[in-house]
């Protein structure tokens, strides 16, 4: 099983959401929500204060479970 991460940016003063964008697969459901939580933080802090704080910004993510087929794993290896 692998763990797919998604994150979404919403704007929690107009109730917005924008489409949710898949980043990364991860081997385990930590390593996934540990990446979810530095890659959240990094971009709130690279976007400009005032829109931030304007807007509310706040970035959602989840880590989706994806069953990964045997026949595939093993092209892979």
């Amino acid at each position: 099983m692998k763990f797919l991460l998604v994150f979404q940016m919403c704007y929690s003063l107009g109730g917005a959401c924008l489409q949710p964008m898949q980043e990364k697969t991860y081997d385990t459901f930590r390593e996934c929500s540990l990446n979810g939580y530095e890659k959240a933080r990094k971009v709130i802090v690279a976007m400009p204060k005032e829109r931030v704080e304007d807007y509310r910004t706040i970035i959602k993510f989840w880590c989706e479970a994806k069953k990964i087929e045997a026949s595939k794993i093993e092209k892979d290896a």
